[in-house]
């Protein structure tokens, strides 16, 4: 065989395995320079990308929803499910070939739940709870029906949103808790963890007789060495079927117990009090004229402002009962009871595979008083973390079988194709490979997952092998990209420097937390940073596409970037961001392009292979992707220099890519613009102010007819 055909047999074998590697995923992209080209060499573009399929590197999803999702409070309608199986077609013709939903089950917060408040997993918008029957996005059967659309072919996978670490609960769901009285009274007397939020439980002496009661109150896991007005707190007493009454007062000193206490301003009145040490106790007095339940209601509280105000400061900190005194007994030791909302019961589910139980303590930490809590952390999986509602805990059997039960019921019976899993440092990585690997297989694979480990890359990385090694294949959101691509699309030319884009990245890092490109979602922004506009992406948003929908990685786009919806700042609703019309464009365009050329590893000339001239590496970034064993791969330029157009010279012949020497190049973004590589394998190419060129073989372009 000759040598150049052995040459050619190597390199479409090694496509082919590229292609294989990937070819599980699915889709999506962006451009600015694009949007400045004439329409019928766009439209040409766009024609001839779109021409030829075979090969092509269908792994483009989108986050198909954001965080304040359009709902009709007033009639208790959500249209999201509606809105998606409209967009449907279209998705399909951008080459979109996956959507990821939100968690599609009835929250606590009824139809303006955002579907992380998860309250019963198997109301998917068809019982009537929490005010409403349908959920923020629709009703279930709008559900399936838009299921149904998008797997029309061509399909479009749908992955919903589960939250596996908690659900929430109300007033409704109360029962004597044993578990958390044990572990208030414990931690207390330690503080080696965190406390059980003081506002989630009620304290009940129940059929107390007549006579005065002593209620001593003490904090514990509290900010010591911060001012008083840090420790301060509500504390509500009860002893008949009186209103609630806010404007009960201030405590006033001494009431240490020793022959001082308040005499409680009346039942049902609420008090504002401070702790002043981890020696200080308030006692307050009441009297019984006849027997009834005492009911002890306790809240955190911050002192601010002035004049003084005050404000939920977080549940997560400690107050409690630690003595009731009656007759000259403590009563608090074996009478006082702690009572949560964690008994959860749901209307009799009567669909198929709808299975019908409720929730009890023993399914959420603290399980007893050996167990533990700990705080929301930085990194690090935690996962007995009561951040959110009621925690569940993922060790017992039950609460696993349950939680697996409601996945495979969501792929079996309600229809959709894999999953994006919530918060996954609250429960541990053997829960998450237990649980993937039960799901059901889909044309013989296991179904995509991938999860949010908002971390460093370390973290991100040790968590996709150590669920890998316990047998479940799990993908992880690129947040480090994340973090690089916002300070180069808001940056200017001179703010940041365009080598830091060589290993930004889990696929690129060069600090020893690589992670394969099969094992990573990119993408640029998403519903939780979509809300907090410090982390908002404000301007250029094409350069960020560009990156993610040619390089390594399954690129996810986000709804609102796509589609322009404005971007409200959850915490100050003045404060907006909308990305601009012709990104749709662009990112169509790219997604084509990425389609069409690519499929295989990176290498970045600007890098390697002396760069000429040197100083433009600052402001330009040169990499060379593989192709897809059709197509022979392509070259992308971005270019941060705020006025001027950048141009350097580098090698293409990088180790392990075919040999480019004396071809022609021509940007696919604007066919008229072509190079011709030297002999020795360098090349000058350029892209435009703030904007980026991609270029690939004369030979390889397709053109569409008539072209």
């Amino acid at each position: 065989m000759r040598k150049e055909s052995i040459h050619w047999a190597m390199k479409t074998f090694k496509g082919f395995v590229a292609l294989f590697l990937v070819c599980s995923f699915i889709s999506c992209n962006s451009d600015k320079d694009f949007a400045l080209y004439p329409v019928s060499t766009r439209a040409a573009t766009l024609n001839a990308v779109d021409s030829l399929s075979l090969s092509a590197l269908d792994d483009v999803m989108m986050q198909a929803f954001y965080w304040d999702v359009p709902v009709d409070e007033i009639t208790q309608n959500g249209t999201w499910w509606d809105n998606l199986k409209a967009k449907a077609p279209e998705l399909k013709t951008a080459g979109i070939t996956g959507i990821w939903t939100p968690c599609p089950a009835k929250g606590n917060w009824g139809i303006v739940d955002n579907g992380y408040g998860i309250y019963d997993h198997y109301d998917l918008g068809n019982y009537n709870q929490k005010g409403t029957v349908e959920t923020r996005f629709g009703s279930r059967t709008e559900l399936e029906q838009m299921i149904a659309v998008m797997h029309q072919s061509p399909k479009i996978e749908v992955y919903s949103d589960v939250v596996l670490n908690h659900i929430y609960s109300n007033e409704n769901n109360e029962e004597v808790n044993p578990a958390v009285k044990a572990y208030v009274f414990g931690e207390a007397n330690n503080e080696q963890y965190m406390p059980y939020p003081a506002n989630e439980i009620r304290w009940v002496i129940p059929n107390a007789t007549a006579g005065d009661y002593y209620i001593q109150i003490r904090g514990y896991c509290l900010p010591w060495t911060a001012p008083a007005s840090e420790r301060g707190y509500d504390v509500m007493i009860r002893w008949d079927n009186s209103e609630i009454t806010e404007n009960g007062g201030w405590e006033y000193e001494p009431n240490d117990g020793n022959g001082n206490s308040n005499v409680f301003p009346g039942s049902g009145y609420v008090l504002k009090a401070h702790i002043g040490s981890k020696s200080d106790i308030d006692e307050y007095k009441i009297t019984l004229t006849s027997g009834h339940d005492i009911e002890i209601r306790l809240a955190a509280k911050r002192e601010t402002g002035s004049p003084m105000q005050w404000v939920d400061a977080g549940s997560m900190l400690g107050y409690y009962p630690a003595a009731v005194w009656h007759n000259g007994t403590n009563i608090a030791t074996n009478t006082l009871e702690a009572r949560t909302n964690t008994h959860i019961t749901y209307p009799n589910h009567t669909g198929v595979g709808e299975v019908n139980y409720d929730w009890n303590y023993s399914h959420f930490h603290p399980v007893d008083a050996n167990d533990w809590l700990g705080g929301y952390g930085s990194d690090e999986i935690i996962t007995n973390t009561k951040f959110f509602g009621n925690d569940l805990n993922t060790f017992d059997e039950v609460v696993q079988t349950r939680l697996s039960d409601w996945g495979k019921w969501l792929m079996n019976t309600v229809g959709f194709d894999g999953f994006r899993l919530d918060f996954v440092r609250g429960f541990q990585e053997a829960f998450v490979a237990n649980w993937v690997s039960s799901m059901p297989l889909r044309n013989g694979k296991q179904p995509f997952i991938v999860g949010e480990y908002w971390g460093a890359a370390n973290r991100i990385k040790d968590w996709v092998n150590n669920v890998a090694a316990l047998g479940a294949d799990v993908d992880a959101f690129d947040f480090p990209l994340k973090d690089d691509l916002t300070r180069m699309c808001n940056g200017t030319g001179a703010s940041y420097n365009m080598s830091w884009l060589n290993h930004a990245g889990m696929v690129r890092n060069n600090s020893g937390n690589t992670l394969s490109g099969t094992s990573v979602v990119t993408f640029l922004e998403n519903h939780d940073t979509g809300k907090e506009h410090d982390k908002w992406v404000t301007k250029d948003y094409h350069l960020g596409y560009a990156y993610i929908l040619t390089h390594e990685g399954r690129p996810c786009i986000f709804y609102p970037h796509f589609y322009g919806v404005t971007q409200h700042d959850a915490g100050d609703t003045s404060i907006t961001v909308t990305a601009p019309t012709w990104l749709k464009e662009s990112i169509t365009q790219l997604i084509s392009i990425r389609k069409q050329y690519l499929g295989g590893v990176v290498t970045v000339l600007s890098e390697i292979g002396n760069p000429y001239p040197a100083e433009n590496v600052s402001n330009l970034y040169i990499a060379r992707r593989q192709g897809n064993g059709i197509k022979d791969g392509a070259i992308i330029v971005l270019n941060n220099h705020d006025t001027d157009t950048k141009s350097m010279w580098v090698t293409v012949n990088a180790t392990g890519f075919s040999d480019w020497s004396n071809q022609i190049l021509v940007n696919a973004l604007n066919t008229t613009e072509r190079v011709t590589v030297q002999a020795d394998g360098r090349v000058e190419l350029s892209a435009p102010a703030r904007s980026y060129s991609i270029w690939v073989k004369l030979s390889d372009l397709v053109v569409a007819a008539g072209q």
